[in-house]
């Protein structure tokens, strides 16, 4: 009876330890399921697209403009793409039995219990990249063990290392081994050595420690670790591994700061993009943006500008320059620095444009049948409008009495002649050539815009469109700086589709081009010449706070406009003189035209169309140099001058006694 009474309890021993497993058991298994009832879909975590890649701009030569990426600086390619060395490398340095295990290695984790190693897996790093939460503790840590073994059992090993590979991190801002052979050694992860693939491969375990940029010493030392492991695991043969670890570790050298190369055009670029495709494609998408931008157009640019406005306390330039064959935006400057003003005065700011405007005025007069060699009376005009009376005065008030030719008056950029010339037209109708021709900005019909007088004013960059009208015989090519916009594996996600369209007649652009060519020879805007045809015309604003010069061939249309941030700055006295359209901003066009024209020249797919058209002087005038000060005839030492063909009887009597 003893014995059986000690069975006995040795059963109900066994009984109440197996009912404890089984509880431990079932607790257990309620515990996984409802882990696993809170993962995350994971049908399409290890495509390459779960990562978040950097977008790249480029000029219209190919270089690099920009890149753009969020927090983390990442190019996704193909894991073809990626040589055995590389792939070969990683699996040595952070998995050596990835192909063997479900995405958990037990064997690993034994070990790491014994603290001889680590029980990360590349599955379970891949894990935490992408569904990590930032919280520890053992429940996330099953979770993630769940996760690993569902991730591979819906996708290859192939396919969870192209993701891997895409997204870890090796140190200073590069994420995804294109990122970082690109970034340490300057070409792409295809051509990656052996002995590069085993030093970025080492990175991974602590980029703090080992990128070469931080500490080339440690990165050498843990690349020969990587190397011998390799070997081991008879990935390379000793032969290869010698040879590796004797090769230098040569860094690429710093890229430029893509940051400095056009920086408003870039943002310019950027804020278009985002309107059109959303901020998260264009800092996440890996956009592959191809641009206008001609780099040695805008150098000449900044040359330009830079060589006229060189001291201290100067005004700063705006400057657009656009093909008007196709309406390319060629080259931009909004402000002398972009880190400190990054308001874009090209194609942001709107200021008043003075007698700029008046080619608008000029078309919608031909328009209307009014001869270009028909005369206006010079005096002061006074004239009653909606608000009372318009009063007109010419500037520095010359031409106080006689009449000019409608051609002589643009050469002169008579204020009295256009005044008038407004009124007969109709301000609705210059308002509407203005439209036809690329001004975007709000315009009132008011008789004042045919001085320039704008209620909004206008940027450089609608300038430069609408007297590229004319530069292209009348057609309307809206301007464009995003030639097309392709995802990273090459699908294009968007092109322009503006088509150049007839908005003045080709005889009437002829005409108005050929007189505004008579400007740039012998009226206002002078200083424009560059030893070949340009028409062009010259804008001051009252009190000298703005003067524009926009100016155009038959392959460059370029407004140049120089003032004060501010608005609020009379440009009385830069350089020793009064700053007018025909002074500063007609000297800097031609800086630049000079060097922009050949050099676009060289890099177009087209030949260069011939000048824009002129048409011939009036006959029967006198050509005579007049000082710009007084309007008199110039003596040897006024300092700015411009030579003018005018009838006999109004040529001045006087000669200059000012200078």
């Amino acid at each position: 009876m003893a014995g059986s009474g000690r069975w006995i309890r040795i059963l109900k021993v066994i009984a109440g330890a197996l009912a404890a497993v089984f509880v431990l058991v079932l607790v257990a298994g309620v515990y996984l399921y409802q882990l696993a009832s809170t993962l995350p879909d994971l049908e399409s975590a290890p495509g390459a697209l779960a990562a978040a890649r950097t977008s790249v701009v480029y000029a219209a030569d190919g270089s690099v403009l920009a890149e753009w990426h969020g927090e983390q600086d990442r190019k996704v390619i193909d894991i073809e793409s990626v040589p055995k060395a590389m792939r070969d490398a990683v699996v040595a340095a952070e998995d050596p039995r990835f192909l063997q295990h479900d995405g958990v290695d037990t064997g690993a984790v034994l070990g790491a219990l014994r603290g001889t190693g680590t029980a990360s897996t590349i599955t379970l790093q891949l894990v935490r990249m992408l569904f990590s939460d930032g919280r520890g503790g053992l429940t996330q840590k099953v979770r993630q063990a769940l996760m690993a073994y569902q991730l591979e059992a819906k996708t290859s090993k192939e396919s969870v290392l192209e993701a891997y590979l895409n997204m870890v991190y090796f140190g200073n801002g590069r994420y995804g081994v294109e990122s970082a052979a690109r970034g340490y050694f300057g070409k792409p992860a295809a051509d990656l050595t052996l002995s590069q693939a085993a030093l970025l491969a080492g990175v991974i375990r602590s980029p703090s420690r080992y990128a070469p940029t931080t500490d080339p010493a440690a990165a050498k030392a843990r690349r020969n670790e990587v190397l011998d492991r390799m070997r081991d695991d008879g990935l390379i043969t000793s032969e290869q591994e010698v040879a590796a670890a004797a090769e230098p570790v040569k860094l690429a050298a710093a890229p430029p700061d893509a940051g400095k190369i056009a920086p408003y055009f870039v943002e310019y670029v950027k804020q278009q993009l985002i309107d059109k495709l959303g901020a998260k494609a264009v800092f996440t998408g890996g956009l592959r943006v191809r641009t206008s931008l001609e780099p040695a157009v805008q150098r000449a640019a900044e040359e330009a500008v830079a060589g006229v406005l060189n001291v201290a306390g100067d005004p700063e330039a705006a400057l657009v320059a656009i093909d008007p064959r196709d309406g390319r935006i060629v080259a931009m400057i909004g402000g002398r620095d972009f880190a400190t003003g990054q308001y874009n005065l090209a194609a942001q700011g709107r200021r008043q444009p003075g007698s700029a405007f008046k080619p608008f005025v000029l078309v919608a007069a031909l328009e209307n049948g009014v001869s270009p060699d028909r005369t206006f009376d010079t005096s002061p005009y006074t004239v009653r409008v909606k608000d009372g009376y318009w009063r007109v005065e010419n500037y520095e008030n010359g031409f106080t009495q006689g009449k000019l030719t409608l051609r002589a008056a643009t050469d002169w950029s008579v204020n009295a002649v256009y005044a008038r010339l407004i009124m007969e037209v109709g301000p609705e109708k210059v308002v509407d050539a203005a439209k036809r021709m690329g001004i975007t900005s709000p315009l009132e019909p008011n008789p004042a815009i045919a001085l320039g007088g704008l209620s909004k004013g206008v940027s450089p960059l609608e300038m430069a469109s609408a007297f590229g009208t004319l530069a292209s015989g009348g057609m309307r090519v809206p301007p464009v700086a995003v030639l097309e916009v392709a995802d990273d594996r090459g699908e294009v996600l968007y092109q322009p589709k503006d088509k150049p369209q007839r908005a003045v007649d080709q005889g009437v652009a002829a005409q108005a081009s050929g007189m505004l060519r008579d400007v740039v020879e012998h009226g206002t805007g002078v200083n424009a010449r560059i030893g070949r045809a340009v028409a062009g015309k010259t804008g001051t604003t009252q009190s000298y706070r703005d003067a524009w010069f926009v100016g155009f061939t038959g392959e460059l249309s370029a407004a140049v406009w120089v003032g004060y941030r501010t608005a609020q700055v009379d440009m009385t006295n830069v350089h020793g003189i009064k700053v007018t359209g025909g002074s500063i901003p007609a000297t800097i066009w031609a800086r630049f035209a000079s060097v922009a024209l050949p050099a676009l020249a060289a890099t177009a797919a087209r030949p260069a169309t011939p000048d824009a058209p002129s048409t011939p002087p009036s006959t029967g005038l006198t050509r005579v140099r007049i000082c710009r000060d007084t309007f008199l005839l110039a003596n040897p030492r006024c300092p700015e001058v411009f030579d003018v063909d005018l009838e006999p009887s109004l040529v001045p009597a006087q000669t200059c006694t000012r200078h």
